[in-house]
């Protein structure tokens, strides 16, 4: 547990000191330096990210998980009370790192930070020269609240009443100590951030703007968190809009596929993570994966985190889960999983490594480098717009550049992509999904109106959901696919016994931490 904040700068020594995991915008930063200096505002922006992650919580609730065979329960460490709780979708006992505490307190200290970098620019006139700051600020700001509401608050339906509570949407520095916030509507916090959003993209950030682009928003990483607020909020010409600023769009060969040298196919090749060319050593891949310098990692945020060592928890991913063997196109996964010996049926993807902080001589806390947003995202954002636009035959070529980058013709993984038998096309999606689409839950729940689909856009929407589940695997980001997507969960306990998450069932919003609670804020109900 983690007692204090530290935020990176060497100008800034103030910045909200939290006395407690739980601290929810409770500390007065009233013994700042002053902000006068672009270089002092640059600097405290490094801090406007969120400095923990969600991946822990979100993991153990998604489908797919079990209880790992022949391991017994253990009880008293944070991260195995958090997956157990989780599991069952109950409120973690835990407030430590990785908890949904922990999460809201990493945010509204992201947006504290962000609130500070914005008045002090408004203090010195708001010149030319700080407009790249603004543009940061202003993103960093809408990205945490935008993570926040739909964690901590019922989800946004496209065309719906979205009346329910949201979350605070703070946008102004803290002037007291516990000042009262109260819960903006979660349509009322979606017209906030896409007030930010709309605001930031009139000047956004060039690459050279930062010495190493992936610990900010640079303009690649700002259209795609534009592009993933529009498709939540149903608005699909805008993610086309946005996505198309990153990603090419693609040409149809005469054989159905795409070309190779089509430079929709040229970017995925150079943007995509590299498992073909990483190879099978995981320590390699790790660093890879993580690497500030790697041109799939669009945002990457240092977090405090134990979620590299929750595999072995007592609530795991069993093989049946992982993206092994075949995908849709008959070829094979390029993905390196890791079997635990010690703990039965535990099975990961190779993506994290934990380094370790020393904040003394014996104690510190455990890190972990996050994407919160990827290149692969883009593209995958764009696919999903197409399919809710009826655009099939782009969805199609969007679903071959990407699997073209994710397919093999062996389980080796740096094995060739077969240019004839793995193209994808409506037949063959159709094929995939023909048992499955009748009594799919996009029919069952008609989630987005998905009951009057017909049988082409149904395998198309399965199909981009089942790859982006399979391309974001422990990284939290399929329980927000489940949350728009009304997706229920079945879990078993050790006994055997099924419990069930239903698209109605209110533990799918995450509790409103106790503190906050305390604070006057109103809980969600159970």
């Amino acid at each position: 547990m983690k007692n204090t904040i530290k935020l990176n700068s060497i100008f800034i020594s103030f910045l909200l000191f939290f006395s407690g995991c739980d601290a929810f915008l409770d500390t007065v930063p009233d013994n700042r330096t002053e902000l006068d200096t672009d270089e002092k505002i640059s600097q405290l922006l490094t801090s406007a990210y969120p400095k923990g992650n969600y991946a822990m919580v979100a993991n153990a609730m998604v489908d797919g998980m079990t209880p790992a065979s022949g391991l017994s329960p253990r009880a008293g460490t944070s991260y195995y009370l958090i997956n157990e709780d989780s599991y069952y979708w109950n409120t973690p006992r835990s407030t430590g790192t990785d908890s949904p505490s922990d999460f809201w307190d990493a945010c509204y200290e992201a947006i504290a930070t962000a609130n500070h970098a914005l008045e002090a620019i408004d203090n010195r006139g708001n010149p030319k020269e700080l407009r790249y700051q603004r543009s940061e600020a202003l993103l960093c700001r809408a990205f945490a609240h935008f993570l926040l509401v739909n964690l901590f608050a019922k989800t946004y339906e496209p065309g719906g009443d979205n009346s329910s509570p949201g979350i605070p949407y703070v946008d102004a520095p803290e002037t007291i100590v516990l000042a009262n916030y109260t819960r903006q509507s979660v349509a009322e916090v979606y017209d906030r951030i896409e007030t930010d959003i709309e605001e930031a993209m009139q000047n956004l950030p060039t690459d050279a703007t930062f010495k190493v682009q992936t610990y900010h928003f640079t303009a690649k990483a700002a259209h795609v968190f534009a592009s993933r607020f529009y498709l939540y909020k149903g608005e699909y010409e805008k993610v086309i809009e946005q996505t198309t600023q990153v990603v090419p769009t693609p040409t149809r060969a005469t054989n159905n596929n795409v070309a190779i040298t089509d430079p929709a196919n040229v970017w995925a090749a150079s943007n995509f993570a590299a498992y073909k060319s990483w190879g099978t050593v995981s320590d390699e891949i790790r660093m890879a994966f993580r690497a500030a310098d790697g041109k799939h990692n669009f945002l990457l945020t240092e977090t405090y985190s134990s979620l590299n060592r929750s595999w072995t928890c007592q609530y795991v991913t069993p093989s049946s889960s992982m993206p092994s063997g075949t995908n849709i196109t008959g070829g094979y996964w390029p993905f390196r999983s890791v079997y635990s010996t010690s703990y039965r049926d535990a099975y990961y993807l190779v993506k994290f490594s934990e380094y370790f902080f020393y904040t003394t001589a014996s104690t510190g806390l455990p890190m972990i480098m996050f994407p919160f947003i990827r290149a692969e995202e883009a593209l995958l954002n764009r696919i999903e717009a197409e399919i809710h636009l009826n655009m099939f035959d782009a969805a199609i070529n969007d679903l071959n550049v990407y699997y073209r980058q994710r397919s093999g013709e062996t389980s080796t993984v740096n094995s060739a992509y077969n240019e004839t038998s793995m193209v994808l096309t409506q037949t063959k999606i159709n094929a995939k999904y023909a048992i499955s689409i009748a009594d799919s839950y996009l029919k069952t729940y008609n989630a987005l109106g998905a009951a009057s689909w017909n049988d082409d856009k149904l395998s198309l929407m399965l199909t981009l959901l089942d790859t982006r589940k399979a391309e974001y695997l422990h990284e939290g980001y399929r329980w927000f696919d489940i949350l728009r997507y009304k997706i229920p969960v079945n879990h078993l306990d050790r006994e055997n016994n099924l419990h069930t998450l239903l698209p109605d069932d209110l533990r799918r919003v995450w509790q409103i931490p106790e503190t906050a609670i305390g604070f006057g804020l109103e809980p969600n109900p159970r």
